[in-house]
């Protein structure tokens, strides 16, 4: 009598079983993976800014948010010295990166030629604060958007600077 060698299984394994891990991954769901810790939300269907809306140059194809439905007054200020913080924290990457604040009322007077204002008042805003939610902006709400014009994370306006400076890297670092 033969005795059967288990190297075919083996080789088998070796080859097929990544494939099949992936599968299962893929289509049985990765609820049991461990998930980043912060308070981050990953929209499950991206919101396109406004054309109008979106990085008029190539230089800062990314944007960093502020969006709040109620006057910017000295809470607004200090979210937007906040995100300010966290774009210079980015040393050279920070020219990637465009600061902008979604306000109701008149815009914030503020002395920072880097911050965009866009007002939420008109038809354009209204549309993105419906996408978007009004209850999640009634406090303040900051937002990421890609290079393609798409709102993707979203983070409660008292969100911590190093976790929003993490993900910041990360996404600069994977979009090089």
């Amino acid at each position: 009598m033969r005795h059967k060698s288990a190297t075919p299984w083996f080789v088998a394994l070796a080859c097929f079983g990544p494939f099949v891990v992936a599968l299962l991954l893929y289509y049985g769901g990765a609820a049991w993976l461990p998930q980043l810790p912060g308070s981050r939300d990953l929209l499950a269907q991206p919101v396109q800014l406004p054309q109008a809306w979106r990085t008029e140059s190539a230089a800062h194809p990314w944007q960093l948010i502020y969006a709040r439905m109620s006057p910017c007054e000295q809470q607004c200020a200090q979210h937007l010295g906040r995100l300010l913080q966290v774009q210079l924290a980015l040393g050279r990457d920070r020219e990637q990166v465009q600061r902008v604040v979604w306000h109701v009322g008149d815009a914030p007077q503020l002395s920072d030629p880097g911050l965009v204002a866009r007002s939420l008042d008109d038809a354009t805003g209204r549309e993105v604060v419906a996408a978007l939610g009004a209850e999640g902006m009634a406090q303040g709400r900051v937002y990421v958007a890609d290079p393609q014009g798409s709102v993707i994370l979203a983070y409660p306006a008292e969100v911590e600077q190093k976790e929003l400076l993490r993900d910041l890297k990360r996404l600069l670092a994977g979009s090089h």
